[in-house]
């Protein structure tokens, strides 16, 4: 059930196409930074915000918070490194076993002689 279905007056319609759209909306650039806030990482990834700043949280990321120098103790936000995301994602495939990277030969062009009888 949405926001929407369940509020009946104008406002709350409103304020559920609002939210919509302002998720429709966010878009991650075809080449984008280095340095990713939660809500682009997510999308990189493939995950919810939440799920990334639960993953910040574990030290499961390259991530940092940052904050303005001119208001100590101020809102932090959280930012990832895409870059070493991607350098360790790529390390990862390099030292993976042998028996891994077999899935390339299991790979055929031609017609599967398995397949069903017609």
């Amino acid at each position: 059930m949405s926001i929407g279905s369940e509020m009946n007056n104008d406002v709350g319609e409103k304020v559920s196409d609002l939210t919509k759209s302002k998720k429709c909306d966010i878009k991650l650039a075809a080449a984008p930074s280095d340095l990713l806030s939660k809500e682009g990482f997510a999308l990189y990834i493939g995950k919810t915000p939440r799920a990334v700043a639960e993953m910040a949280k574990a030290g499961k990321l390259p991530a940092f918070y940052m904050t303005d120098p001119l208001k100590p103790g101020g809102h932090a936000e959280l930012w990832i490194n895409r870059r070493e995301w991607d350098k360790y994602a790529a390390q990862l495939v390099d030292e993976a076993p042998t028996e891994w990277h077999d899935w390339k030969n299991r790979i055929s062009y031609s017609k599967s002689r398995h397949g069903r009888a017609a």
